[in-house]
């Protein structure tokens, strides 16, 4: 059976493309039709996947314009293959359109199917050329592509880079800085690109190192062309202008995409004038100032002039400052969102610039820091445009007003120290930092008189003052340095004061405070420095008698060390001869101190250091400085320092024992001795009874010293330990160490306090023996003391023994009568009824214990029963208490009870009876 067409389809529909083949031959047909059926269906199942022997598949094909239709539409991952095809485009368009090419004229009509051709050449020649690129920067180029979409198939790569607008592209592709990619572009595209480079080299981050991309050279006054190897070195003629624009598409969604980016993106003159580079590079690092990145805008600027740009060093200038101001002081690590650019940089006084320079400068690197910053600093402000202040147009007055802000404002002394010391008349000029002597005089003076810094750093300071030779006297310069400091109250108002000053007047000042530092170093040693310019003032006698105590105090230690700061007599001694030697005569600082003041103080402070022995043998050693008297009331003086400040009772240690060896130190005078009692009664109440403020607080020594009735503190030893009172030699004893001494009121309210206490214990014949002892004290007045007094002391005596008497529960009646006769003896007129009442209500409760006994019968005649008690109470007190005052006396008593006035005798004959007074 003969094949038949039927056949031969069949076998092409099944894919049976080697028997379509054949039949093809033998039926003679068009074997295009198998070729193309077979690579439609290769292309449908692999895409991009096609091999070689796909592409071999479609060189057989002899239909051109199917070829180059399938050329232009296919996109392969293997560069090669991809090279192939669209050489087997080109090849096969070239076929049909070369002819069209040789008789094309401007004036040529093209059929539809002509310009389709030419286009397509168009298409397969610019695609080539992208290919070429895409293969170059495909490495680049894949790796952002992975982080972006993930996506790295170069077939999808080319699809679209093949038909990018290149300038769009290269937008792209400095945004992302892609370098190697840009670079491709600009070399084998540069006439679609170069005309808009500058603005897009503009689009590169400002964060991007410069040199990383191929940016703009000069040479002379124009730019240099730029390195260009297109893919082809010669145009295809299809690229002509005219015959581009003869076939292109009219597409308005395309024309108005370009006409957009025209107007959005800057096209520049190619190759243009070395100004506009300039002006570039300029901007550029500008706009990364512009966002705080000084040092990336200082890279671009020093790029560009390695590009050949020339006239830019003030702008490198301007910006090297910025980033040492930006990067070298502390408002680089603020925590805030401003920053200095160069344009508030610009505006920002020489001063203000000079320091944030040296904001984070320390002693260690302040010499190094004014060589490397300051003073080229101070060398480039004087060239800027604007003058901040006419002073400042003087050399090195931005540096001198540092100094002075930074040695007493900011109080670093040391920097100072470090800066003057690299300014000595005896380092070469060249290499010193302040080469004016007379300015470097006047800085120092300025300084020393207007800080408070320490002994070593004004010592350092003066060792760095020159020496004027030939110095010729003037009587006109000032000399002293009060009356300037009068006049300033700043340091640089004082170094302004100073620039009236010559050699001459300087050289005064400075032996002047060469006293002064002589002085300043006395003190220093005992911890007393005052400012120098203490020293230029008319002190008055006070403030040179605390300066005076403050020196010795110091020395001293005070009394918390207890002398630590010195433990040598020598050291005392040497201490003694300084503040002898301040006051000169009258002519030191002390001067206006008498010499025995001085010594007070120095004693005061060896007292309350405890050097009691040093100070016992300069008192009462063979060489006698202080007169005995004076000296007691030191040594007391200092006795109540350390007493007040104790914090135990115990004079065995700590303060109390140092007070009591302070009291030693002299013969125990009436005070001295009077303190020693304190001392002692001190130590009895609370070390040894260990009595309390308030209950769980102990009594601290300065409360009994401050106490205004220390009887309270008998009362609190009293109440607290309860057979107290059976100690009352003790107790009367302790009244006299607490100041009391033999004062008769004192006495007999401690026995009251005792005899009260024993009765509140019901001891009642220790409270009756103790009336009888406050009663006896008590008619033992002082002669010489007021009525009240002596009133104060009967009060105390008649009221215990009252208390006594009217208590029921102490049985023994005889002595109760005792202590009511005792307390009738003594008590007020307007107070005997109360004696009386409480006699009655004994004598109602067991009248016949009362003793009758020692009355006579004869003198019982006659007088009433009730009158018996009376007469055996009266005779009782007469016997004991010697009532004849009272029953002869004539002491009155006012009204106070609401009666008139009477005699004691007359209150008792109204009460016993008259038989008594016959």
């Amino acid at each position: 059976m003969e094949p038949t067409t039927r056949d031969f389809l069949l076998h092409l529909n099944q894919g049976n493309y080697q028997a379509a083949l054949d039949l093809a031959t033998d039926l003679k047909l068009d074997k295009d039709l198998v070729y193309k059926t077979q690579w439609t269906k290769r292309k449908q199942e692999r895409g991009p996947l096609l091999d070689q022997k796909d592409v071999d598949l479609i060189k057989l094909v002899n239909d051109h314009a199917w070829v180059i239709s399938n050329c232009l539409d296919t996109c392969l991952n293997d560069y090669h293959l991809q090279n192939q095809i669209l050489d087997i485009g080109l090849t096969r368009v070239k076929t049909l359109t070369d002819p069209i090419l040789q008789d094309i004229q401007p004036n040529t009509t093209l059929t539809t199917a002509q310009k389709t051709l030419l286009r397509s050449r168009l298409f397969l020649l610019q695609y080539s050329d992208r290919l070429q690129t895409l293969n170059k920067i495909w490495p680049s180029l894949s790796a952002t592509l992975q982080q972006q979409t993930g996506d790295v198939s170069f077939a999808n790569a080319f699809s679209q880079f093949r038909e990018v607008n290149l300038i769009a592209q290269a937008i792209e592709f400095a945004r992302s800085e892609n370098h190697v990619a840009l670079d491709a572009i600009f070399m084998h595209h540069g006439q679609h690109v170069l005309p808009q480079r500058l603005f897009i080299l503009s689009q590169i981050p400002e964060t991007t190192d410069p040199s990383s991309f191929d940016l703009p050279h000069v040479t002379h006054d124009h730019e240099d062309s730029w390195l260009e190897d297109p893919w082809r070195k010669q145009k295809d003629k299809v690229e002509e202008t005219w015959i581009t624009e003869l076939v292109q598409l009219q597409v308005p969604e395309e024309l108005d995409y370009l006409d957009r980016l025209e107007k959005s993106i800057q096209s520049t003159e190619y190759p243009t004038s070395s100004k506009v580079i300039a002006d570039w590079y300029m901007n550029r690092a500008h706009a990364a100032d512009k966002i705080g990145l000084s040092s990336t805008a200082l890279e671009i600027s020093r790029y560009a002039k390695v590009m050949g740009v020339s006239n830019i060093e003030s702008n490198i200038t301007e910006y090297e400052w910025l980033c040492k101001y930006v990067y070298g002081s502390r408002q680089s690590t603020a925590q805030d969102d401003s920053f200095v650019d160069l344009e508030k940089f610009q505006n920002m006084s020489s001063y203000q610039i000079l320091e944030g320079l040296l904001s984070n400068t320390n002693a260690s690197c302040i010499v190094d820091d004014m060589l490397r910053l300051a003073l080229p600093w101070i060398k480039v402000s004087k060239k800027r445009a604007h003058k901040e202040d006419a002073k400042e147009e003087k050399n090195d007055f931005l540096l001198y007003r540092w100094l002075l802000d930074t040695a007493v404002v900011d109080h670093h002394l040391d920097w100072c120290c470090s800066i003057f010391e690299m300014s000595k008349p005896s380092i070469p000029a060249e290499d010193r930092i302040i080469k004016d002597d007379l300015d470097l005089s006047r800085l120092v003076l300025a300084i020393v008189y207007s800080s408070d810094g320490s002994m070593e750093y004004l010592v350092r300071l003066f060792e760095c003052l020159p020496i004027f030779a030939d110095i010729v006297e003037n009587k006109d310069e000032p000399v002293n340095m009060a009356d300037m400091i009068a006049l300033a109250d700043t340091p640089l108002g004082l170094f302004l004061e100073l620039q009236n000053v010559g050699a001459y007047g300087l050289t005064q000042m400075m032996d002047t405070l060469q006293n002064h530092l002589g002085s300043a170093e006395v003190l220093a040693r005992y911890h007393a420095s005052v400012p120098l310019r203490w020293y230029l003032q008319d002190q008055p006698a006070e403030a040179q008698r605390q300066l005076c105590i403050r020196m010795s105090s110091q020395a001293a230690g005070g009394v918390e060390s207890g002398g630590a700061q010195f433990d040598r007599d020598d050291d005392w001694r040497e201490l003694l001869d300084d503040m002898v030697r301040l006051c000169d005569e009258g002519q030191g600082i002390f001067g206006k101190l008498d010499p025995t003041e001085i010594l007070e103080i120095f004693f005061s402070s060896l007292l309350r250091c405890g050097r009691f022995k040093l100070a016992r043998d300069l008192i009462l050693g063979s060489q006698k400085i202080m007169d005995i008297t004076k000296a007691e009331h030191l040594v007391i003086d200092a006795e109540r320092e350390f007493y007040d400040n104790a914090t135990s009772g115990n004079m065995n240690s700590g303060s109390m024992k140092q007070a009591w060896d302070c009291l030693k130190i002299l013969p125990p005078t009436t005070d001295i001795k009077r303190e020693m009692d304190l001392i002692e009664a001190t130590h009895t109440l609370i070390s040894e009874y260990k009595i309390q403020d308030r209950p769980g607080i102990t009594m601290m020594p300065i409360q009994i010293r401050q106490s205004k009735n220390r009887l309270d503190l008998i009362s609190k030893l009293i109440f607290a330990k309860r057979d107290m009172y059976r100690r009352h030699q003790q107790v009367l004893e302790l009244v006299r160490k607490l100041g009391y001494g033999d004062d008769t009121l004192a006495k007999v309210k401690a026995l009251a306090m005792l005899a009260n206490a024993a009765l509140v214990e019901e001891d009642y014949i220790e409270s009756y023996k103790l009336c009888q002892l406050t009663v006896e004290a008590a008619q033992n007045k002082t002669v010489g003391k007021s009525k009240s007094y002596n009133d104060e002391i009967d009060q105390a005596a008649w009221q215990i023994c009252l208390g006594l008497g009217k208590t029921d529960a102490f049985e023994d009646i005889n002595r109760r009568l005792d202590v009511l006769s005792m307390a009738m003896n003594l008590s007020p007129v307007e107070n005997i009824r109360d004696v009386l009442v409480v006699w009655r209500q004994l004598d109602k409760g067991k009248p016949d214990q009362i003793g009758f006994a020692q009355l006579d019968a004869d003198q019982l005649d006659g007088q009433h029963s009730q009158n018996k008690g009376w007469q055996g109470l009266l005779q009782n007190a007469t016997k004991q208490w010697s009532l004849g005052d009272l029953l002869t006396g004539g002491e009155q008593v006012d009204n106070t009870r609401g009666g008139d006035n009477k005699r004691k005798r007359d209150i008792v004959r109204n009460v016993v009876g008259g038989w008594l007074f016959q």
